[in-house]
């Protein structure tokens, strides 16, 4: 079964693909950004470990700067899906770090870690001369990535998880987080329908044997963040979201542990074609370009 799970994962994403890059094709770049393009923050030759960077051009100085972490299921995609997003975003005054990381099955959850924090000591060492103010540092994330990016601020806040991923912290702060249409939960991650892909998943994500893993009750905010002074967090989604329920309970988990987070959530009466991820896949539609004016005005007021 779990070579018929894999086989029916990948197929998903390999169709999944083929739509992106026809959607991809249609987007026009914003104008008046500048881009610093497929730098290595882990010199091993690697293609997902190359990251972009986009400031407004003639910026003279430093910038709040926002680091961005895909979706796409934890199996697929790099920096490529969201850069329309991430220059919007350098337009409003930011520089914005668009990162790759490793997929599964090439690795697990704790190499996505691992690269993920790579690429923040890259931050660390060379955001300057990419005009990256490190006393102002954002997160966010889609999707699979708002689970990713929700796991980095844990990590970067809790020595004992620091331990179990095999990580350094930042020597920065994050100053705030914004979780767009966030699949946080590893533990309901298949396909619909399909349970022998949530195991497979599993096995991907922890090793053979999932629930012997030191990593398996220590992966998503229910596990991690309690005790924790996150920075405050924006929850985007929208009920034509498939996935909107796990936004819906993402924020009764954080309202239960006290930490700070504000909603902006569409209706179905709002738009029914507002579904997952409207305001990355095409952030050109006035929608979008609320929710995004409004994720660039939080973190602006986090500062």
């Amino acid at each position: 079964m779990g070579k018929l799970a894999r086989f029916l994962l990948q197929d998903h994403w390999k169709k999944t693909k083929r739509e992106d890059d026809r959607r991809i094709a249609t987007l026009t770049p914003t104008a008046g950004v500048a881009e610093d393009i497929d730098i290595p923050y882990r010199d091993d030759g690697n293609p997902l470990h190359l990251l972009d960077v986009y400031y407004p051009e003639g910026s003279p100085g430093l910038l709040p700067t926002i680091i961005d972490i895909h979706g796409g299921g934890w199996m697929y995609g790099d920096k490529e899906l969201n850069k329309y997003y991430c220059l919007y975003l350098a337009s409003q005054g930011f520089a914005v770090l668009n990162m790759s990381y490793r997929l599964l099955p090439e690795t697990d959850l704790k190499g996505q870690v691992q690269d993920i924090f790579d690429s923040l000591h890259w931050l660390e060492r060379n955001g300057e001369q990419h005009h990256c103010d490190t006393k102002r540092v954002f997160l966010t994330g889609d999707s699979a990535g708002g689970h990713l990016a929700g796991l980095t601020a844990c990590i970067q806040l809790s020595g004992e998880l620091q331990n179990l991923y095999g990580v350094a912290p930042a020597s920065f702060a994050i100053s705030a987080m914004a979780i767009n249409h966030g699949v946080c939960d590893p533990a309901d991650h298949g396909i619909t329908g399909y349970q022998f892909t949530n195991r497979e998943m599993d096995r991907m994500f922890f090793g053979r044997n999932p629930t012997q893993s030191p990593l398996y009750t220590k992966a998503n905010f229910q596990d991690t963040a309690k005790g924790l002074s996150l920075p405050p967090i924006l929850l985007v989604s929208s009920e034509a979201d498939d996935y909107h329920s796990r936004s819906l309970a993402l924020k009764a988990h954080l309202d239960g542990i006290g930490a700070s987070s504000q909603v902006l959530f569409w209706t179905k009466a709002q738009g029914e074609k507002l579904g997952h991820v409207f305001n990355i896949l095409y952030p050109h539609w006035p929608e979008s370009v609320e929710t995004n004016k409004a994720i660039s005005t939080f973190f602006t007021a986090s500062a």
